[in-house]
């Protein structure tokens, strides 16, 4: 056995150690309640979970939308192979937030009643339908991969027939229950079924594997809750920081999660390089931080512009230990990253795209970590700190989300240089 498969056997067994122990903490919370392995309270009922778990697991799973978006809709499709895996990462990325907050909510066994008791007003009932249908819309993506493995020549034919009317239907119910108007639901329908109608008859061109109206769906759905995730946090204006708090946070939080997708796709691909024996396209990869100066640049001007409209900028030097998170983000998570990623041969070289990238995402979780828990404040409560059950459950539901997609990458076609197998 050589050194690399010793290190991955080890870092695999660890893997499974955490991931054991996770579901093990996991099985504890729902026998004794939360308040036995969370420090949460009333005055700070979102902790640790929601700001790992559920906001930066959201917005890390959106190398799903953009990549599939560049390849199928915008014509990049020089970046095709990266579309497979930023779908499946996607997929079980919100698969594990499905579940993440299945474990974090106090009654779980109530979700079902976003499905059938509809609050058009709210901005949570808004983010429930978006993450539903759209992991539905990732299972679909995903599935041609599942097909191609196992030669399934005649279910991908159906799927590549009824998928687009799904997709339709899918969207009116959608429109209905946003809109809670049936005028504007048979518009849509229409249109929708016109589109599809012509792609049919050849009056407009079809190009792509994937039906058109399934990546625009896609995209849809993750624009809109990835943005209402920020909503959420404006209904605080008393509890958040004015550091982070700002009536552009559903533009904050959109533009971040478009920001950090290319990277989280580098660091996908450069990470999984040795233990899933598979050759990362590094010209692709290099493109893709070509874009990150743009990308970070943009996100760091509507910050700084935004903080200063409001006439809060002084609170960058000024709110002590608030302070030294929010220039922590900026620094690790922005700053830095630009520079190197100014850097051409900088993106040429594996270690320095995977640091600069890896960097990206560790300053989105930041992020996240100081709007729904460094930046809120609540008068009469002891000030949260994760439990340390909190930290081994977060922990144990990435690792289970990892050793997934490593079974998922080493049975499925998902790189394109990788022969699968099912031993």
């Amino acid at each position: 056995m050589t050194s690399a498969e010793q290190k991955s056997g080890v870092g695999v067994a660890l893997l499974w150690i955490l991931a054991i122990l996770g579901l093990v903490l996991i099985g504890y919370r729902f026998v004794n309640g939360l308040g036995a392995v969370t420090n949460l309270s009333d005055g700070y009922p979102w902790g640790l979970w929601i700001g790992v778990d559920i906001l930066a697991g959201i917005a890390l799973a959106a190398g799903g939308f953009v990549i599939a978006g560049i390849v199928h809709i915008f014509g990049g499709e020089r970046f095709h192979a990266l579309a497979k895996p930023a779908i499946t990462t996607a997929f079980l990325g919100y698969l594990l937030f499905i579940f993440g907050l299945t474990v974090d909510l106090g009654r779980p066994w109530n979700l079902w009643r976003a499905i059938f008791h509809w609050n058009h007003l709210s901005p949570m009932f808004e983010v429930a339908w978006c993450v539903m249908l759209y992991t539905f819309v990732l299972f679909l993506e995903f599935l041609p991969s599942f097909f191609e493995r196992f030669k399934m020549e005649g279910l991908m034919s159906f799927w590549r027939a009824v998928v687009p009317w799904l997709i339709v239907a899918l969207l009116g119910l959608f429109t209905l229950a946003m809109t809670d108007s049936t005028g504007w639901t048979i518009a849509v329908v229409v249109i929708l079924v016109f589109w599809e109608i012509m792609m049919r008859t050849g009056a407009a061109q079809r190009k792509h594997q994937m039906p058109v109206l399934l990546i625009m769906a896609g995209v849809m759905f993750s624009t809109m809750h990835q943005s209402s995730l920020g909503t959420l946090f404006t209904m605080a204006p008393h509890k958040l920081h004015v550091l982070w708090y700002s009536s552009y946070l559903p533009l904050m939080f959109f533009i971040s999660a478009v920001m950090v997708a290319p990277a989280m796709v580098v660091v996908e691909s450069l990470f999984s390089e040795g233990p899933l024996n598979h050759k990362p396209h590094m010209d692709l990869l290099a493109k893709l931080g070509a874009a990150m100066p743009w990308l970070l640049a943009i996100y760091a001007i509507i910050k700084v512009v935004d903080l200063a409209l409001r006439g809060s900028f002084g609170a960058v030097f000024s709110s002590g230990w608030q302070s030294f998170a929010w220039w922590l983000e900026m620094l690790v998570g922005v700053v830095i990253p630009f520079l190197m990623f100014l850097s051409a041969g900088a993106r040429a070289k594996k270690g320095s795209l995977l640091t600069a990238s890896l960097l990206v995402v560790i300053g989105l979780i930041v992020n996240r970590i100081n709007v729904s828990v460094v930046g809120i404040s609540s008068e009469g409560w002891p000030t949260y700190y994760p439990y340390w059950a909190e930290i081994f459950i977060t922990l144990g539901i990435m690792s289970i989300g990892i050793l997934v997609y490593r079974l998922a990458v080493k049975t499925l076609p998902i790189y394109e240089d990788q022969a699968p197998s099912l031993t």
